[in-house]
C-alpha cells in the first residue's frame, strides 16, 4: 500500500472517488496550504491501528520484562520522587 497526498479541496470535491481510492493506497493524506491537515485510512488500515493500540495498553508479566523495562520504571519512580 501507498499514501496519496491531495489538497484539502480536492479531497472534499471528489469524497466519492477518495472513497475508492483509500482502499487501493491505504491512506490519503489531507493538506491544506502545504501543511498536513488529516488523513483518511482505510478499514485495513484502521484495523491494524486498533490493535496496535490494544497491544500498547497490555500488561508485561515480570518474569518478561527485560532490563530496558525496568531502567524506564527505575527513571520513572525517580522523575516522580523529585516531584515531592
Amino acid at each position: 500500500m501507498s499514501t496519496v497526498e491531495v489538497q484539502a479541496t480536492q479531497f472534499a470535491r471528489n469524497f466519492p472517488q477518495m472513497k475508492e481510492d483509500v482502499r487501493e493506497h491505504g491512506m490519503i493524506t489531507v493538506c491544506s496550504h502545504k501543511r498536513t491537515v488529516g488523513a483518511f485510512i482505510s478499514p485495513s488500515v484502521m484495523e491494524e491501528l486498533e490493535l496496535l493500540r490494544r497491544r500498547k495498553r497490555e500488561l508485561t508479566r515480570i518474569e518478561d520484562a527485560d532490563d530496558a523495562f525496568f531502567e524506564a520504571l527505575d527513571k520513572a519512580v525517580a522523575t516522580y520522587d523529585d516531584q515531592d
